[in-house]
């Protein structure tokens, strides 16, 4: 049995915490183990789901608050559980907890990207980041980055042409989203959005997602098609900004907020288009998801292009909401959902695909 530690902030729903979850579903339970170590206090639906597959999850010290103590506690789990695997999801500072592990005579050790370049970074942040290309590449074993330009942002272009660097997509149960007909119905009618072309935003209310201008691109795509309804899913540390400009629009009866939820794959069938304005993303899996349920995507065009061979995907530029709104009726009354999943799976995003190559990532190791 492999014993795997991924270290990481939480396991609440969405983001890297997906990603494990994901992996965690699929891989073989028989053969590898998952523990998380986490530095927040919220467990949500995916450590309850984390949990219900047999992984511990244990509370470590918040790195940037007390390093000293974050490192003791990593130390001290290694110890206790004898982890054949690290496998830090910490972006440019991952090499902490990996020198942690090296000390500890942990002989695999991974290094995982999951963000892309960051528009507003500082001078300092700019410098840790550089200063992780090298301590990422010592004290790893192996580099997985999501996408290239993730890989590019957090390890560095020549770290990435070097052999322990590998670009693993954070890909989907495509099963799990496909499009259903029935469900669709469902969806809609529990949400009174009948004869309504729904347009979806899924993601963290927060400022890398640019969500509030998301709701002015939703604006410019009502004045071309009337009867559209924005419904938003998901929350953070935007929401009361975002709330309040639903108001000061006057677009209470226009956009629904749901707040988080465990059912987007449900909900994604009763969606005629997904936007993601986002100003960057690692690589975007709620557009995955989308994709795989055969939804039209319009996407930043600051996103990795890593999705373009979708025939319904869209890059557009932030400075024009008009093309937003342009490229969203080409979608109205959409003829080809249910064909476009195949696109998905052929691209090599299906979780049943990208697990064989982290499985051989981790048994390659010569543990078994």
């Amino acid at each position: 049995m492999i014993k795997v530690l991924h270290i990481t902030g939480s396991v609440d729903v969405g983001g890297v915490s997906s990603v494990i979850l994901n992996y965690y579903r699929f891989i073989n339970r028989n053969a590898v183990s998952f523990d998380i170590a986490v530095t927040t206090n919220t467990n949500g639906i995916n450590g309850e789901h984390l949990r219900d597959l047999g992984a511990n999850i244990y509370k470590i010290a918040l790195k940037s608050a007390n390093r000293k103590q974050f490192e003791k506690d990593i130390e001290t789990l290694i110890y206790k559980n004898k982890y054949d695997i690290v496998h830090v999801h910490g972006n440019y500072t991952s090499w902490v907890a990996l020198r942690v592990a090296k000390r500890c005579g942990v002989k695999v050790r991974i290094a995982h990207a999951h963000t892309a370049v960051n528009k507003g970074e500082s001078i300092r942040e700019k410098l840790k980041r550089v200063i992780g290309f090298f301590l990422n590449s010592y004290y790893s074993t192996s580099m997985i980055a999501c996408g290239k330009m993730a890989g590019d942002y957090v390890f560095g272009r020549i770290n990435m042409l070097r052999r322990k660097s590998i670009i693993l997509p954070n890909s989907v149960d495509v099963e799990h989203y496909k499009y259903n007909e029935k469900i669709r119905h469902e969806v809609i009618a529990s949400l009174n959005l009948e004869n309504k072309f729904v347009v979806g935003i899924v993601g963290r209310i927060s400022p890398e997602k640019n969500v509030l201008y998301g709701v002015d691109i939703f604006k410019s795509i009502k004045e071309k098609i009337s009867n559209s309804i924005l419904v938003v899913v998901g929350d953070g540390g935007e929401m009361d900004n975002l709330k309040r400009k639903i108001v000061d629009d006057n677009l209470e009866s226009d956009v629904l907020c749901l707040g988080k939820r465990d059912d987007v794959n449900r909900l994604l069938q009763a969606f005629d288009l997904l936007i993601m304005p986002s100003l960057y993303e690692g690589f975007p899996v709620v557009a995955v998801e989308a994709m795989a349920s055969g939804l039209p995507v319009l996407l930043s065009d600051r996103i990795t292009k890593e999705l373009d061979f979708g025939s319904a995907v869209r890059y557009l530029p932030l400075n024009n909401k008009n093309n937003w709104a342009d490229a969203a009726s080409e979608f109205i009354n959409d003829s080809k959902r249910g064909k476009r999943t195949m696109e998905v799976i052929d691209n090599g995003l299906d979780i049943r695909y990208t697990v064989d190559s982290l499985m051989n990532l981790y048994s390659g190791s010569n543990i078994l």
